[in-house]
Parts: C-alpha cells; sequence; structure tokens
C-alpha cells in the first residue's frame, strides 16, 4: 500500500488514466487487465496504481518513462504485482485466523488520505489535483484508499499467520541475490529515500491524576462491573462508558493481540480469562479496565475492554507542567540524563528516537526542534494525543538530511526481505497453479 507522497504528479498526462472530462481515446472504460479465480482486475486498477508509482518517482526525482513501451512494461509488472495481492486476498479471507476491524482499516485509512492531503495548501487544491489524476473526488479516493488498506492488512496478517505455522520458510539468499534485488527495486522506482531524521532523547512528564479523581474512576468501574454482571451487554456499556477513542465505537473491540502488545498488567489479566469471561476491575497506568475475552488461540486472545480514565485537573496539568520545567532546568544544568530520565519518565512513553523521520514527529515537537544544535535542551514541549496532554524535554543529538540509501545502510533490511519474500514466492507459485488465472493485458 503506497499512500503517502501521491499528489506531487497527479496531473501527469502521461500515466495512463485521462482527466475527468477528457475522452480516452486509446484506453477502453471498464476493460479487465486479468481475472484471477473469479475476480475480475480491471485496468482502470492497474492504471490507479500507476498513477501512484509514477507520483511517488517524480516526487523522489527518480527516472520517468521516457516512451509508452516503458509504460507498458511497467502497467504489465504492476498487474504480476496485483495478481499476486489477489491471490494472497483470497487466501486469507478463506483462513478463520485472519481478522482484520474496521476500526483498524478507519485508522490506516486516515492516517493515509491525511499524509496526502498534507502535501496540499488548500482542500480546494487537493480536490483539483486529485479529479485531474482521474482519481475522483476526495470521498471517492478515500474509499479506493480504504480499500487498498483492507487488502493490505490482509495479506499482512495471512503472511503473520503462515510464517507461526511454518507455511512460509525463508531461505537465506547469496549476495548476488541481495544485489539483484536491490538493482531491480531502483529500476522499478521502488528503491526509498533516505527521509531528513533526527537523533534525540526526551523525558516525558505525564499529569497524575488526584486520588480522589482515582477513586472516582475506580466506583464507576465497580457500577458497570456489577451491571455487566447481572447481563448488561459489554459493547453497548463500552460505546457508553469506555474512554479510549480508538475502540470505544468499535464497542470496546481490541481484536486480536498477542502476548508482549499490551501493558504488563492488561496481559495478566486478558490472558487469563475464559471465552466469554469478564476481568475484575484492572488497574493500569491508563486507569481502570473491565476486560471480557471472546476467543483463545494458542498464542493470542481476542477481547473487549471498557476504560475508566481518572480525570485530569488543571491543577493535576500545572503540577505536570512544573515539574517539566525543573527537569529542564536540571538537564540545561549538567544534571546526567539518565538520573532524570529515572525519577521522572511515564514509562508508556519511548525515550530514544534514533534516526527518526521528522515528519513522523508531532508538529508541535517537529517545529521546536526544527533549529535546535546537538547537545541542546529543547522544552518542555505540550503535547496531546489519545486524550491525554504530556510535557516533553528534549535533548536534541543529530540530525541528517534526505538523501539517498547505499547498499550497505540497507543490507540488512534487504537480506531480510529478500529472504522472506522467496518463501513468499514460492507459496505463490503454488497458488498461481491452484487457480485459474486469465491475463488479458
Amino acid at each position: 500500500m503506497r499512500s503517502s507522497g501521491l499528489g506531487l504528479a497527479l496531473g501527469a498526462l502521461l500515466l495512463g488514466t485521462p482527466a475527468r472530462g477528457q475522452e480516452a481515446s486509446y484506453l477502453p472504460v471498464d476493460r479487465i487487465a486479468a481475472i484471477v479465480g473469479t475476480t475480475p482486475i480491471p485496468l482502470s486498477r492497474v492504471d490507479e496504481e500507476l498513477n501512484l508509482l509514477l507520483g511517488e518517482r517524480q516526487r523522489s526525482g527518480q527516472p520517468m518513462p521516457t516512451d509508452s513501451a516503458e509504460v507498458t512494461e511497467l502497467r504489465r509488472w504492476l498487474l504480476d504485482r496485483m495478481i499476486d495481492q489477489e491471490l494472497l486476498v483470497q487466501q486469507a479471507l478463506r483462513d478463520t485466523t485472519v481478522k482484520v476491524t474496521d476500526q483498524q482499516v478507519q485508522s490506516a485509512t486516515e492516517t493515509a488520505v491525511q499524509q496526502t492531503r498534507r502535501q496540499f495548501n488548500s482542500d480546494l487544491e487537493f480536490r483539483r489535483q486529485l479529479e485531474l489524476a482521474g482519481l475522483g473526488s476526495p470521498e471517492e479516493y478515500r474509499r479506493m484508499v480504504s480499500d487498498q488498506v483492507r487488502r493490505g492488512l490482509l495479506t499482512q496478517q495471512l503472511r503473520e499467520r503462515k510464517t507461526e505455522r511454518g507455511e512460509l520458510r525463508p531461505i537465506p539468499p547469496t549476495e548476488a541475490e541481495i544485489r539483484e534485488f536491490w538493482e531491480e527495486s531502483k529500476r522499478q522506482g521502488q528503491q526509498p529515500r533516505r527521509p531528513a531524521t533526527v537523533s534525540f532523547r526526551q523525558i516525558v512528564v505525564r499529569p497524575r491524576s488526584s486520588d480522589a479523581a482515582r477513586a472516582v474512576a475506580r466506583s464507576v468501574a465497580d457500577s458497570v462491573l456489577q451491571a455487566l454482571r447481572a447481563g448488561e451487554d459489554f459493547a453497548t456499556a463500552a460505546r457508553r462508558f469506555s474512554a479510549d477513542p480508538g475502540s470505544k465505537e468499535e464497542g470496546g473491540d481490541l481484536g486480536w493481540f498477542r502476548r508482549g502488545r499490551m501493558v504488563r498488567e492488561f496481559e495478566a489479566a486478558a490472558f487469563s480469562l475464559r471465552p466469554g469471561q469478564i476481568s475484575p476491575v484492572v488497574e493500569t497506568p491508563f486507569g481502570f479496565h473491565l476486560i471480557q475475552v471472546e476467543r483463545i488461540e494458542p498464542a493470542e486472545v481476542k477481547a473487549r475492554h471498557i476504560l475508566f480514565a481518572p480525570e485530569v485537573s488543571d491543577a493535576d496539568r500545572a503540577a505536570a507542567r512544573a515539574l517539566a520545567d525543573s527537569v529542564a532546568a536540571a538537564l540545561r544544568a549538567g544534571v546526567p540524563y539518565d538520573s532524570l530520565l529515572r525519577l521522572h519518565h511515564d514509562p508508556l512513553e519511548q525515550s530514544l528516537f534514533d534516526d527518526v523521520s521528522q515528519a513522523d514527529l508531532a508538529a508541535n515537537v517537529r517545529t521546536a526542534l526544527e533549529a535546535s544544535a546537538a547537545g541542546e535542551v529543547v522544552g518542555p514541549i505540550e503535547v496531546e494525543g489519545d486524550g491525554r496532554t504530556r510535557y516533553v524535554v528534549v535533548r536534541f543529538d543529530l540530525r541528517k538530511p534526505e538523501g539517498e540509501y547505499t547498499f550497505e545502510e540497507l543490507r540488512d533490511q534487504l537480506r531480510t526481505r529478500v529472504m522472506e519474500d522467496s518463501g513468499l514466492r514460492h507459496y505463490l507459485e503454488e497458488l498461481r497453479e491452484q487457480t485459474y488465472i486469465d491475463i488479458r493485458l
């Protein structure tokens, strides 16, 4: 799924999809490019993928096709990839252990669409460029991205499940195979550029609720627990009471998760329950939880939860801000970072960021670090997210400009990718032998 960086070449006429309002003299509408099993792949979908690929190439300064023969070669290469994905999607839909929730799709879709939207100065410009590229309105574009996200999540989970079951066996590649993959990815415009990155350490101070606020939240959790044990529907109660914005509207549904994905207290409770059973009140750094396990597999569970988050008052936030000010002052005065980290850092937050893309940072953190020098202490920076306020104190370490990756920088990643792809390629060859495929491009 390639959603970021879409827009900078959306209006290019050589992409193979005519702009709206223009007559397509050489590209039949609704032409079928291939059939996989009983599922057709329209040529319009292939050309949408071609639009995205060429947009990324133009944005990153990579070579563009110079004639129709090169465009045709790219289109055929993309169709081959789309056939592989369709084979995997069909297998994922047959595999009962593969579960993709609407919430997962909505969240990933929103992230992808917003990444694209931020490349334009206004909604009007965003809409105009989508229309010029034949991608329709923002609503139509969102539906296209949502479909791609769902398919990507299905294939990703299928690969994970088959790897866990030993059905995808990676084959260690030779140096020549790694080099060949590197060169081919460059020829196809798939070689990533190294983004502008920064390295820094942070101490995150989180406002702490008062004992009175915690007692109120615990009391509400106890009351809801009694109602659930008396027969109230868990999903309905989650939509009414939960303070978790990520699962509230889904009735508290967390989907499937394995050990190591949740905080310790939550995980211990969830993996001790039987299907249908509701936990007692569980306290974590986020607040108080009620958990209901729906299904169990050997290494993972499918569960719902209701979060009761203690109220954080203005006084609590002011106290946290004052503490963050003192942490920043201490760092500037030479107090060792590690000592302050042990005393004041929120354990739920990451402390070390090494070569992280500037684009992945929260907007106010990115702005605060734009002119920072090595060794400088920045902050406190107020950060909002997931319904929580945090105060971040940063010790800035290093900045690297955008550029091309070298083979040596990516060698380990390339080796892993080629090794994983070898097992997947063998599996896809089996699927191609077992499935009716009619290529018409």
